[in-house]
C-alpha cells in the first residue's frame, strides 16, 4: 500500500491566539526545568493505568516539543514536525491514534517508520485554568491498539488536569516565596526600625533597624511585651489601654498616621521618634506592624533651622531698607518692619494682598509690570522710580525684583528690595545746582581773565582792542548763515575773540614791525597759535574747549598750506574755518602800525580770490551772503536784533554788494 507524506502538525504561529498561548506557557517558567518528582509519578501511575511502555508530559512552545516528565523513552526532546502532541492543541479532548501506521498525519514519521516504531498514541491536553492548551499528558504504545474507552479517556484527563494543577501549585508557590523574600529584604534593608506586634503586645518580628536604634537583639525582644522594651515608663498605661481599647471597640490606637512622641533606648535614654502604626489581619490572629525612626538629627536640624530663621527675621526687620516676597499671584507673603513703615499698614494687614489693594492705581499697575516680567522671563531688574503712596506721599526709590525659584527649578514668586533715596536725590539736585552754579563762576573768572589777556595782546597793534569783538560778531553771523546750531553760534560768538590771545608771547619788536618780517621772525609769529593753545587746554567747559580749537586752527588753509599742523579741507575744524575769514576780513579792513586799512571791497575780492585755497568756499559764500543780507536791511532801515553787534562790528560801505 502506498504511503502518503507524514502530515505536518498545526503551526502554532499559525494557530489563533498563538502568543498568548505562549504567554500562558511561559508564565509557568518550566521549560527546560530539571526532572521534578510530582510530574515523574504522573507519567510513572499513567504508565501503569493504561499499561503502556511509554508516557510523556510534553509542553509546546514555538520551535519544538520539551518533555517535562519522560516514561519509556530517552528524549528530552524532538522537533516540532515530529510532535504528536501538537496535534492536540487544537482539540479540546483526548486525541487518540490507534495504528500511526494507518494515519495519514503521522504514517511517514520517522518515530513511526523507524526506532521506536510508535503506533499507539493517547493525549490528553494540558490546559490552563484560562482556556489555554500548553502541551499534553500522553501514553504512547509501540503496538497498535483498538482505541481508548470512554472511562480511560476521562481518567486520562483527570490525570493530565493533575499536571496543570501542580503547575499552578508551583506558580503559586514560587510567587509567594518571591513576595517573602521581598518582604524580608524590605523589612530587613529598610532605615526605619520595622517592629510587629501581636494582640497581646508582644513582639513578633524586630528588624535589624530596629537593633540598631533600640540597642537589642532580634533574639532578645522576640516574644517580649512591646511597651517594656521601647515605651518610657510614663507613657506604658496609655499605650496598654489604648492597645486594649482598640482590641474592644476598634479605637483607640491611632493607625495610618504619622505622630511624634518619645521614644526609650536599652541603655535608658529617651528620644524624639516619628511612630506610624498598621493593623493586620491574618488567618487566626491580629497583627500590629510600627515603623519608627529616630528624629534626634531632624530635631536638632529643625531647631537649627527656627533659630536661623528667628536670626534672619531680626537681620531682616533691623535693615532700613524695604524687603519683602511676593507668590507666583504677586501675593505679599513676605515684608520686613522697613517696608510695613513704607506701606504705612502693620504686617497682619499686607500679607495676602496684591499692590491693587495696597497703593494707588497708577504705581500699582506699573509694579504689576515689572513683576510679571520677572515672573515670566526669570530675569531680575533693577531700576530707580518715584512712586505715589497709599498716604498721597511721593518718594523716590532704587529698587530691584529678583525671580524665587521653588524647589522644582521653576519661578515661585519675586523677592524685592525697595530703597528709599528722596532725600539723596534732593540732595544730589542741590549739589549739581550749586556745582552748576560755581562753574558758571569759574568759568566767568576764566573767560573773564582770558578776555583780559586776549585785550592785553590786542592792545600792542590795535589801539581800540576791538578787533577781537569784531571776530567774534562776524564769526557768529557766517556760523548762523551755515546753519550750524543756536548753541555753537553762541559758543564760536563767544570763544572767537580769544583766537590771538597766544600774541602775549610775541615779542612787540616781531608784532609792530612796519616792515616784511623776515622767514625767522615770520616763524615766531607762527608761535602764538600754539601758545594760545596751551593757556587755552585743560578746560572742561564746551566754551574753554571752543577757544582752544579756535586758538589752535585759525590760521589752517584750506589747501593745507597753514600752520601749525598744516591740515587741509575738513581736516580743519568749522570753527577754525569760520574764524580764519572772519579774522583776516577784519584785519584787511582795519588800520594797524605797519599797514594801512584796505577797502571793503578790496578786501571782499581777497578774500573771494582765496576761496578754495586759503579759505573754505562754503565759509566765503556764506560770508558774502551774510554781507549781502545786511546791506539790504541797512538800505530798508531794519536791524535784527541779532546783527546789531555785526552792524558795529563791519565797516561801511559805500554801495550795496551785488
Amino acid at each position: 500500500m502506498r504511503r502518503e507524506p507524514c502530515s505536518d502538525p498545526p503551526r502554532p504561529d499559525q494557530a489563533s491566539g498563538e502568543a498568548t498561548r505562549l504567554a500562558a506557557l511561559h508564565r509557568y517558567q518550566v521549560l527546560d526545568s530539571p526532572p521534578e518528582a510530582v510530574f515523574d509519578r504522573t507519567v510513572q501511575l499513567a504508565a501503569h493505568l493504561f499499561k503502556a511502555p511509554v508516557a510523556l508530559i510534553s509542553l509546546v512552545d514555538e520551535r519544538r516539543q520539551w518533555f517535562k516528565a519522560c516514561h519509556g523513552l530517552n528524549l528530552r526532546e524532538t522537533e516540532l514536525s515530529l510532535s504528536f502532541c501538537a496535534h492536540a492543541l487544537a482539540t479540546n479532548s483526548v486525541l487518540v491514534v490507534a495504528d500511526a501506521r494507518q494515519d495519514a498525519r503521522f504514517a511517514n514519521n520517522p518515530l513511526v517508520t523507524g526506532d521506536p516504531h510508535l503506533r499507539f498514541y493517547a493525549g490528553a491536553p494540558l490546559v490552563t485554568p484560562d482556556g489555554h492548551t500548553i502541551g499534553t499528558l500522553c501514553v504512547i504504545d509501540t503496538e497498535p491498539r483498538s482505541g481508548l474507552g470512554e472511562a480511560d479517556a476521562a481518567a486520562l484527563q483527570h490525570l493530565a488536569s493533575g499536571v496543570i494543577s501542580e503547575l499552578e501549585l508551583r506558580l503559586t508557590l514560587a510567587t509567594l516565596h518571591r513576595r517573602e523574600a521581598v518582604h524580608a529584604a524590605v523589612v530587613t534593608s529598610s532605615l526605619d526600625a520595622v517592629i510587629v506586634m501581636n494582640e497581646q503586645g508582644r513582639i513578633t518580628e524586630w528588624n535589624p533597624a530596629a537593633e540598631q536604634l533600640f540597642g537589642y537583639s532580634r533574639a532578645e525582644v522576640l516574644g517580649q511585651d512591646l511597651s517594656e522594651c521601647i515605651i518610657p515608663q510614663d507613657l506604658r498605661g496609655a499605650h496598654r489601654r489604648a492597645l486594649a481599647r482598640h482590641l474592644n471597640t476598634g479605637e483607640g490606637l491611632v493607625l495610618g498616621h504619622r505622630m511624634q512622641l518619645p521614644a526609650l533606648r536599652r541603655n535608658g535614654e529617651t528620644f524624639p521618634a516619628e511612630l506610624a502604626i498598621c493593623a493586620l489581619q491574618v488567618p487566626g490572629e491580629r497583627l500590629f506592624t510600627a515603623s519608627l525612626r529616630d528624629l534626634t538629627e531632624v530635631r536638632a536640624a529643625h531647631d537649627a533651622l527656627e533659630a536661623s530663621h528667628a536670626l534672619l527675621r531680626a537681620v531682616v526687620d533691623t535693615v532700613p531698607e524695604a524687603i519683602y516676597v511676593k507668590d507666583s499671584q504677586r501675593r505679599y507673603t513676605m515684608i520686613n518692619a522697613a517696608g510695613t513703615a513704607q506701606i504705612g499698614r502693620p504686617a497682619e494687614a499686607i500679607l495676602g494682598q496684591t499692590d491693587e489693594t495696597l497703593f494707588p492705581a497708577q504705581t500699582a499697575r506699573e509694579s504689576r509690570r515689572r513683576d510679571e516680567q520677572v515672573l515670566t522671563q526669570a530675569v531680575a531688574l533693577s531700576y530707580e522710580v518715584t512712586d505715589m503712596l497709599p498716604g498721597g506721599a511721593r518718594r523716590t526709590y532704587w529698587a530691584a525684583k529678583m525671580p524665587a525659584f521653588g524647589a522644582d527649578g521653576k519661578v515661585s514668586g519675586v523677592i524685592g528690595v525697595a530703597i528709599d533715596i528722596t532725600e539723596r536725590k534732593d540732595a544730589e539736585t542741590t549739589v549739581r545746582h550749586q556745582n552748576a552754579l560755581l562753574a558758571s563762576r569759574v568759568e566767568a573768572a576764566q573767560l573773564e581773565i582770558l578776555e583780559r589777556l586776549a585785550r592785553a595782546a590786542e592792545y600792542r597793534d590795535d589801539d581800540t582792542g576791538e578787533h577781537m569783538h569784531r571776530v567774534g560778531a562776524i564769526a557768529a553771523g557766517i556760523a548762523r548763515e551755515l546753519g550750524l546750531p543756536q548753541e555753537t553760534v553762541q559758543l564760536i560768538e563767544r570763544a572767537a575773540p580769544m583766537h590771538d590771545v597766544g600774541k602775549i608771547g610775541v615779542s612787540d619788536t616781531i608784532l609792530l614791525k612796519p616792515g616784511r618780517l623776515t622767514p625767522e621772525e615770520f616763524e615766531v609769529v607762527q608761535t602764538h597759535c600754539g601758545i594760545g593753545s596751551n593757556i587755552l587746554s585743560g578746560g572742561h567747559s564746551p566754551l574753554m574747549t571752543m577757544a582752544e580749537e579756535i586758538a589752535r586752527t585759525h590760521h589752517e588753509r584750506w589747501d593745507g598750506s597753514g600752520y601749525p599742523r598744516g591740515l587741509k579741507g575738513r581736516t580743519i575744524p568749522v570753527s577754525g574755518r569760520i574764524v580764519a575769514v572772519a579774522d583776516v576780513l577784519d584785519a584787511l579792513t582795519s588800520e594797524r602800525p605797519y599797514k594801512r586799512a584796505w577797502s571793503m571791497e578790496a578786501a571782499l575780492a581777497e578774500i573771494q580770490t582765496q576761496a578754495g585755497k586759503h579759505f573754505d568756499p562754503e565759509v566765503v559764500a556764506a560770508l558774502l551772503r551774510l554781507l549781502a543780507r545786511r546791506e539790504k536791511e541797512v538800505g530798508e532801515g531794519f536791524k535784527p536784533p541779532a546783527e546789531e553787534r555785526l552792524s558795529k562790528a563791519l565797516p561801511k560801505r559805500g554801495k550795496t554788494l551785488h
